[in-house]
Parts: structure tokens; C-alpha cells; sequence
């Protein structure tokens, strides 16, 4: 028998019955349609963890790659120990208008926006360290202090170039060379001289410990 002839049969059991399963057959397809639409919503949220996850893993991954210490290629012009003698800053050296000079001079591999890295040699470009005994051990003293920041601003920078025994720039590149990246505080051995027409000083360096 036809839903629609026990409807017309009267019977009022058949009918509840009817009505009954109607309504839980209606609840089954809405509990369904939910369940469908949660599972599609979850995958989402879960595929959506995966590529966050893979995502801050491979900006991880990279980061650690682009701060890591290249390997030196050329261990002999490395010191294993700071050399002897008092380290000199640029601008000491522009004072003394030193030419071929012996000296130890000390200085952060930095160039401003600039790349402090000569293509093709090793030899790169080094800023004037902020003093240390008006810092009082403080890090960050440089940054605050309004001296500081002139005396920093007006001080030369330094150009560092390794040179062969053919009295030119060994080739290759400083990073490799040396296990040197941007940002490395350094002392260096060599002859130095101040050059006025553009207030820099030119190192001919022969070793460089890393501090």
C-alpha cells in the first residue's frame, strides 16, 4: 500500500505512523547534510594547519639557512686568537693620517644600505665600533645616545682588502673566504692608510679574527 493510500484510508495509527517516519526520515537528511558539512569543514581547517605548518616550517628553514656561518674556504688568513696590540678605530687612524701603516683595526662589517661585500674579492667594507667605555657595557647605549650616534656618523669607514703576494686583491668572495657574513664584528692585521679625497681608510689586510 501506497503512502499516499493509507493517508486516505483513515486509519489514524497508519497515518501517525506515517507522519512519524516522515519526520525521521526529514531529521536523518538534515543529521546527514550536518555530518557532510562538518567533515568538509574540518578538512579544510586540518589542510589549512598542514600549509600554516609547512609554510612557517619552510620560513623557518630558510632563515636558519641565510644566518649560518659560511664555512672558510681560506683558513690561513684566519687568526685563532685576537691579535696583539691595541686595536685602532677608522677614525683614529684618519687623525694620525696614517700611511702604510702596521696596525690592528677593529670594526663591524657594515656598509649602511649598502652591500659591504666586493663582488669578485675579498675584500669588504667595515663601520667604526661605538666606544665601549661611554657605552658602559650597555648594547643599545649607541642607539640612544646623541653623541654616540654623531661620533658614529662622521666617523670613516674602512675598506679591507686581502692581497696576494702578486701585490693584488686575492679573488673570490669575502664570505667564503673568510666564514664572514654582515653584521660580524672583526679585527684585523695590515698596512693601513687614510685616504682624505674620500675620507675612507684602506686597509691591505694580511689576517682577520672573528670576535
Amino acid at each position: 500500500m501506497s503512502v499516499n493510500a493509507v493517508r486516505c484510508s483513515g486509519n489514524p495509527v497508519l497515518v501517525r505512523w506515517i507522519i512519524k517516519a516522515e519526520s525521521l526520515l526529514s531529521e536523518g537528511r538534515w543529521l546527514m547534510k550536518m555530518f557532510i558539512g562538518l567533515t568538509r569543514f574540518t578538512f579544510v581547517a586540518v589542510l589549512g594547519c598542514v600549509v600554516l605548518v609547512g609554510c612557517d616550517s619552510a620560513e623557518l628553514a630558510t632563515t636558519d639557512a641565510s644566518q649560518a656561518r659560511p664555512q672558510a674556504t681560506s683558513p690561513e688568513l684566519l687568526l685563532s686568537e685576537a691579535p696583539e696590540g691595541e686595536a685602532k678605530t677608522p677614525t683614529e687612524i684618519k687623525e694620525a693620517e696614517m700611511e702604510n701603516e702596521v696596525v690592528v683595526i677593529a670594526g663591524r662589517i657594515d656598509a649602511g644600505d649598502s652591500d659591504p661585500f666586493q663582488p669578485g674579492e675579498v675584500a669588504f667594507m667595515i663601520s667604526q665600533l661605538p666606544d665601549e667605555d661611554h657605552a658602559g657595557g650597555d648594547p643599545e647605549h649607541a642607539d640612544n645616545c646623541p653623541f654616540c650616534k654623531r661620533k658614529l656618523a662622521m666617523a670613516p669607514k674602512a675598506i679591507v682588502r686581502f692581497v696576494g703576494a702578486d701585490g693584488n686583491v686575492i679573488p673570490g668572495d669575502a664570505r667564503t673566504a673568510l666564514g664572514i657574513k654582515k653584521g660580524d664584528v672583526v679585527l684585523v692585521t695590515g698596512s693601513a692608510t687614510f685616504n682624505a679625497d674620500i675620507d675612507t681608510v684602506m686597509v691591505d689586510a694580511t689576517k682577520l679574527y672573528l670576535r
